[in-house]
């Protein structure tokens, strides 16, 4: 089954539950907010409000309690309950790799539905990941990633980038000095460094397979 959810709330989920299986209880509010570098508690509560509220996780206590349960979506109607109300088609254009750049593929391969709450109107395209430099990203080898069609972009964004030899990668974007610095989210990677690039997007969710 394919769930589908905006990027930070699909990373604030998979943290989760990787904190739950690990000690058996949920994080504060405030430790979700120092992972995520979320300065207000409230944007935390939104977020843990909309995951429970469309069924991947349940609170059994008090808003600030760490009883948590992860629900398992193949046990319930959660991508009904999410996909209620408009969609979007967005092409899927081909493969970006999360790891040393390749040639770029843009060749219109499929179309796959999206909530509209996730391009909020934007222009947007999918690409499959191939590689696992954005591993600690919460981006792994498979996935889909929803972009955003923008030449333009801020430090710290995920963006599909273009290099001067026509190659492409996922990275997050970094704007130095003299030069830009494409860094991958994986210790196996080394930055790439560069003094020019072409930002062909930026990514603003994932669709994931379990």
């Amino acid at each position: 089954m394919t769930i589908i959810l905006p990027n930070k709330k699909q990373q604030i989920l998979d943290y989760l539950k990787s904190y739950v299986t690990e000690r058996g209880y949920a994080p504060t509010l405030s430790e979700i907010a120092k992972k995520f570098k979320v300065s207000s508690l409230a944007t935390v509560h939104e977020h843990m409000a909309f995951l429970e509220k469309n069924g991947f996780i349940k609170r059994t206590g008090n808003v600030q309690s760490r009883e948590l349960e992860i629900i398992d979506s193949r046990d319930n109607n959660v991508e009904s309950s999410y996909l209620e109300g408009s969609m979007n088609f967005l092409p899927l254009v081909g493969l970006i790799t999360a790891g040393a750049p390749i040639e770029a593929i843009e060749n219109r391969e499929a179309e796959i539905a999206v909530p509209s709450e996730i391009t909020r109107g934007k222009s947007c395209y999918i690409l499959k990941v191939r590689g696992d430099s954005m591993i600690e990203s919460l981006i792994s080898d498979g996935d889909l990633v929803i972009v955003e069609k923008t030449e333009y972009a801020k430090n710290g964004d995920m963006v599909v980038a273009v290099l001067d030899d026509g190659t492409a990668t996922l990275k997050k974007f970094y704007k130095e000095k003299n030069f830009v610095r494409l860094q991958p989210a994986n210790k196996k990677y080394q930055p790439i460094m560069t003094k020019s690039v072409l930002i062909r997007g930026r990514v603003v969710g994932i669709i994931r397979k379990y």
